[in-house]
């Protein structure tokens, strides 16, 4: 349990010291967010109602949570991970 903790502090750190890294992080997972929602609605447009568009909205919506999860990492990177730098500098 010590060594997660050991190996938890040390990412949180790596993380926490690059806010434009994480400004990065953010934009981009923005970006691939919008891309994935864009590609569901190019399904439910264009291509006829069949399995094959829902293969099609499944790939967007695996984009547009991946998206979510890349832009969830820059924003703590921002924010939470920085304070927690910070404090961890000043002892």
């Amino acid at each position: 349990m010590a060594k997660f903790l050991q190996i938890l502090d040390q990412l949180a750190l790596k993380l926490g010291k690059n806010p434009k890294l994480a400004l990065m992080k953010l934009i981009q997972g923005g970006l691939l967010f919008a891309f994935g929602v864009l590609v569901i609605f190019v399904a439910d447009k264009v291509i006829m109602p069949s399995v094959y568009q829902e293969i099609i909205a499944g790939f967007g919506l695996l984009i547009a949570a991946a998206g979510v999860l890349w832009s969830l990492i820059g924003y703590l990177s921002m924010s939470v991970l920085r304070i927690y730098h910070m404090l961890k500098n000043k002892d």
